[in-house]
């Protein structure tokens, strides 16, 4: 029993080594052939195939080879026929069993006298060669597993590994596996393959000695690099090598030249260039966008300094130096500059009526009113004469008057005084009979020019007040509200004209329009125009978008970030670039004419970056062999050498076959 068990374990280890060789060297299917033998006067019929078990009526003998390893304990060779048949055994051990039968109908004298077609010697070559083949294959390990029963390292120990008893193959360092197939490394190759012992073979992109470091080409100037060409910025920066600062809050009027620090453009201030700049400044307003004021209520200007009177300040005077305050010349005074002012002043209750012009009351005479006139004398010293001389006149009345008391005459209807010596007026003469009036009883106030002879006496008017005026009062004029001034020759325009402009007509501004333009002069002018939706905003200044256009007149597109290279600005956002060489919408790629072949990078025009360790060359078409091939070896792939199979082998092609 125990024989037989140990019998039956060599036979399944023979099976194994058996399997193992077949999965190396497979041997492919052959088909069987077939030989016939046909009688005289019969047509050979179609060689093919034949079953192995062919009708019992066909005419046909078949030699078939087995393809299975045959019984240890039953190694014969069978003849057989419908007639006899003769057994042998087998004097060799161990070989295939093949079996030879014949089956015909054919009576037993006729088979002796058959003729042999020409095709069966060559059909025996192919038989035979058949055969020499099988044994090829199968004979020399079979014959070796029986000289050395444990042998079992077929087809052998790879990697320079030696068959050593019990069927183990012995590996040198840095393989492992049954043929020392597998290469060992200390650790894993993340981003790669363990191709050499203890060293890892990077896919592209990676770097390292377990491929755990990225490759950035270019490299990451302010970042780190945690992919392949792949940067992540510090928080400072951005873009695809970190070269762009960030600044928080952006700049809205300028840009980002380092990490929080805004460049801003022209006409603009602060940490985020969002605080306009207005020079001169605003005086009584807000700066709200370059040279551009918002001024405070009642006031008014580009630099918000005018004051506005709501009222029109008369006679030459101006508004200011406050809103609502007029500011009168020195001949004016009042809210609205229309009360004259007479310098002295009138004196004995003299009323000033134009400037530096006195009424004076009745008894007075004088520029100022200073002095008493010789009938207010005589009046005095007919009072005085009364008190000594009652019904006394001391001076006979004139024209028909009678003294009816001491020194008092009374006089008829065409004479007054106390004399009756003053011719009287019917009616009576108005306003006291003085300068500043006209007509027959001084009823007319007269509206001269200031300045007139006082000498010449009482005239006609001879300046009106313009513009539908009235004379109200003398030198002084009842204007329209569309006029002002002491002879309503001043126009009016409401509101103001500002920016120096001349109220011409009522409501209409006279503008120097080189610098100023609109219904108050409050459209500025920029020659030549701002162009792309840029405003003018004051004379000769245009305030463009500054994320799309700057320049003088808005006439030059702005990109953010800025073009590379040389690349020039061709629209708002818009680079153009020298494609020969750079590319990309900032400029900033690199153009490679010859495209870099294997994952190489193209780092600067007409430059490919490899990855050294597995290609080189000008566009990355070598591939690279860390260890040389030897022999006259060709390096065809990263780490790979094609030898010269027939003498050469091996990583390196340094194993001699």
């Amino acid at each position: 029993m125990a024989a037989s068990a140990a019998a039956l374990a060599f036979q399944a280890k023979r099976k194994n080594l058996l399997s193992l060789a077949l999965k190396k060297d497979p041997i492919l299917p052959r088909i069987k052939q077939a030989v016939s033998f046909v009688h005289d006067g019969e047509p050979p019929e179609a060689h093919s195939a034949v079953d192995e078990s062919p009708p019992a009526d066909s005419h046909i003998n078949t030699i078939s080879q087995a393809h299975m390893p045959v019984d240890e304990s039953a190694n014969t060779t069978k003849i057989s026929s419908n007639k006899d048949s003769i057994t042998t055994t087998s004097s060799t051990s161990k070989t295939k069993s093949t079996t030879i039968s014949t089956k015909s109908l054919i009576p037993a004298k006729a088979a002796t006298s058959f003729s042999i077609s020409p095709i069966v010697p060559l059909v025996g070559v192919v038989t035979v060669i058949l055969v020499c083949g099988a044994a090829a294959v199968f004979l020399p390990p079979f014959l070796l597993s029986l000289q050395y029963p444990d042998y079992s390292c077929f087809p052998g120990c790879w990697n320079g590994g030696t068959c050593s008893p019990q069927n183990i193959c012995t590996c040198l360092s840095g393989y492992s596996g049954d043929r020392c197939q597998t290469t060992i490394c200390n650790q894993t190759c993340i981003n790669g393959v363990c191709a050499d012992p203890y060293k890892c073979t990077c896919q592209a992109g990676w770097n390292g000695t377990y491929c755990d470091q990225p490759i950035c080409i270019p490299q990451c100037v302010n970042g780190n690099c945690t992919g392949p060409n792949y940067c992540t910025c510090n928080v400072t920066y951005t873009g695809y090598l970190c070269l762009t600062p960030v600044c928080s809050p952006s700049c809205v009027h300028g840009y980002c030249t380092s990490p929080g620090n805004c460049l801003c453009n022209t006409g603009w201030n602060g940490t985020s260039c969002d605080e306009p700049i207005c020079s001169p400044s605003c005086v009584n307003g807000n700066c709200t966008y370059p040279n551009v004021c918002n001024c405070s209520t009642d006031w008014t200007g580009s630099t918000c300094s005018t004051p506005v009177c709501s009222f029109n300040c008369s006679n030459g005077g101006t508004c200011g130096p406050t809103p609502q305050t007029c500011t009168c010349t020195s001949q004016w005074s009042g809210t609205q500059c229309t009360t004259p002012v007479c310098s002295p002043t009138c004196q004995n209750q003299g009323t000033c009526v134009a400037p530096n012009n006195c009424s004076c009351p009745i008894g007075y005479n004088g520029s100022v009113c200073q002095y008493r006139t010789i009938a207010s004398f005589l009046e005095i010293i007919q009072n005085e004469l009364f008190c000594v001389f009652s019904a006394i006149c001391l001076t006979a009345c004139n024209h028909g008057g009678s003294c009816v008391a001491p020194n008092e005459c009374n006089c008829t209807t065409s004479w007054a005084g106390l004399l009756c010596d003053m011719p009287r007026c019917n009616p009576w003469c108005q306003n006291g009979g003085v300068k500043g009036y006209t007509g027959e009883t001084c009823g007319q106030p007269l509206c001269n020019p200031i300045n007139y002879d006082d000498s010449i006496g009482y005239l006609v008017p001879n300046a009106t007040c313009q513009n539908g005026g009235t004379c109200i009062s003398p030198y002084n004029c009842s204007c329209t509200a569309s006029w002002s001034g002491t002879y309503c020759q001043t126009a009016i325009c409401n509101p103001q004209c500002i920016n120096d402009g001349n109220c011409t007509a009522p409501n209409v501004c006279t503008c120097n329009t080189t610098q100023w333009n609109g219904s108050l002069c409050e459209i500025p002018v920029c020659n030549p125009s701002c162009l792309n939706n840029g405003n003018c905003t004051s004379p000769g200044v245009c305030t463009c978008d500054t994320s799309q256009w700057n320049g003088t007149i808005c006439e030059t597109p702005v990109c953010t970030p800025i073009c590379h290279n040389n690349g020039k600005c061709t629209s708002p956002g818009v680079c153009t670039c020298d494609t020969s060489q750079w590319n990309g919408t900032r400029c900033e790629t690199p153009v490679c004419s010859s495209p870099c072949l294997n994952n190489g990078n193209c780092t600067a025009p007409g430059v490919c970056t490899c990855d050294t360790t597995q290609w080189n060359g000008t566009t990355c078409e070598t591939p690279v062999c860390s260890s040389p091939c030897q022999n006259n070896g060709n390096c065809t792939a990263p780490g790979v050498c094609t030898c010269v199979t027939s003498q050469w082998n091996g990583s390196d092609c340094t194993t001699r076959k």
